[in-house]
């Protein structure tokens, strides 16, 4: 096995929109720096290998990840579909996407260029490796973040709904600590990587701070790399029914408190790894459709009756949204046509295996592929290679809630998704077996 990391400083240099939350002007600071790493693998030849990056930003629209990836795979000679692009989903990165503010083009032309170095670097540093694959469990910074209230609507755990109104939460956060760990094959002790994954929401900080940030995962980098050397790099998994605390640490020290939780997590994790140099390796992909969510006339009604009041315009809050922003995405939503495009890469390491998705899926999602997956671990990389947003379950649909008001798939998506993932799953597993015979 060979492995290759790099690490680079994305940091704007300039003023920009931030992404994740609304907010009213653009940031005004810098209070830890971004950046984007990366970690290469590969048995027989680059050709057939792989590399994951991660970046400290809140989504990656698919057509700029596409950039990105066609140029690495002409440098590089690696497949383009065998190159993962994940967003750490920090709500406190540069408008890479556009969530509720405007895309920063100017940052994003930068930002691909800097990408296509990295993954460069990356594969031209690979070396003779030992690799080994874990987990631990972190369970203080992940809540359910979908609450049902007495009255039986869905409040979401940052709202300030009276405590002894919430009758209890809708679901089970995914504590599972993922963790890839690379060293020298000549000297195991000598970190090359490693690669952790846990499903979070890095929005510690609100749509208040306007200092970019990486948030708690930031932090948990930071912390993993000084103990350890080498380059870690987090990759965010099935998060779109999760959060952290909405209504306590909402601040810096709350960053440090939850980037050291789960750095602690991973340290502990790495520890019982075991090493090894003949581990097998593989990676497939699938390209598929989804069908696009159609927006009701009675939506629509709803939203043009808004949009009379309020002109468009919408209001910054530091968290969620308000009818202003859902009418005007209901408008655009309704504009749309035609289905929505899937991308997934597998790459199965021995008996683990790390699957994308592009986007947000509810973590019972997440658990349920986890649990029917052949493999022996499984680890879902969420926000990779574009962002499709929430997919939520036909459960949580018929529940209601921010997520499902914002949705961009059809109420079958989750059905299809769980397919197509498990098929990827299935078909990875058998190439990874003949590997091994």
């Amino acid at each position: 096995m060979r492995v290759g990391t790099a690490k680079i400083d994305i940091t704007p240099s300039f003023p920009v929109w931030m992404d994740g939350m609304i907010r009213e002007h653009k940031s005004t600071g810098v209070h830890d720096p971004l950046y984007a790493r990366a970690m290469c693998l590969y048995s027989d030849s680059l050709e057939e290998g792989c590399v994951i990056v991660s970046v400290d930003v809140c989504a990656i629209r698919t057509e700029d990840s596409w950039t990105v990836r066609k140029e690495a795979s002409e440098r590089t000679g690696l497949r383009a579909e065998n190159i993962i692009i994940a967003a750490t989903h920090t709500h406190s990165g540069p408008a890479t996407k556009g969530f509720f503010n405007p895309v920063e083009d100017a940052y994003v032309a930068q930002l691909q260029k800097l990408l296509i170095e990295l993954i460069e670097q990356a594969t031209t540093n690979a070396s003779p490796a030992v690799v080994g694959c874990t987990s631990g469990e972190e369970n203080t910074i992940s809540h359910y973040r979908r609450l049902l209230a007495d009255d039986g609507h869905v409040v979401m755990n940052w709202e300030p709904w009276p405590a002894e109104r919430i009758v209890r939460p809708l679901g089970q956060p995914d504590n599972e600590v993922g963790v890839v760990v690379t060293a020298d094959a000549s000297n195991p002790n000598s970190y090359l990587g490693i690669l952790f994954n846990h499903a979070g929401h890095p929005n510690v900080m609100s749509g208040d701070n306007y200092l970019l940030s990486a948030d708690y995962p930031g932090y948990a980098c930071a912390q993993i790399e000084q103990n350890f050397g080498g380059t870690a790099i987090f990759v965010n998994g099935a998060e779109g029914s999760v959060d952290i605390d909405g209504l306590r640490d909402r601040d810096w020290e709350g960053v440090t408190r939850t980037g050291g939780a789960l750095a602690r997590a991973v340290i502990g994790a790495v520890r019982k790894a075991d090493l090894r140099s003949d581990i097998a390796f593989a990676a497939e992909a699938v390209r598929y459709c989804v069908p696009r969510r159609v927006i009701t006339q009675e939506e629509l009604a709803w939203a043009e009756r808004v949009l009379a009041s309020t002109g468009g315009k919408i209001q910054a809050q530091p968290d969620g949204i308000g009818a202003d922003f859902k009418a005007v995405l209901y408008k655009k939503l309704a504009d749309q046509q035609g289905d929505v495009e899937i991308e997934q890469t597998c790459i199965a390491i021995g008996d683990t295996a790390l699957i994308s998705f592009p986007g947000e899926l509810f973590t019972e999602i997440g658990r349920e592929i986890k649990l029917k997956s052949p493999f022996k671990r499984t680890y879902i990389i969420g926000l990779a290679n574009g962002s499709v947003g929430y997919v939520p379950t036909r459960e949580a649909i018929s529940q209601g809630g921010y997520e499902v008001d914002t949705r961009q798939l059809d109420d079958d998506a989750a059905d299809i998704i769980l397919e197509q993932s498990l098929e990827l799953l299935k078909k990875t597993y058998t190439v990874t077996t003949a590997t091994e015979g």
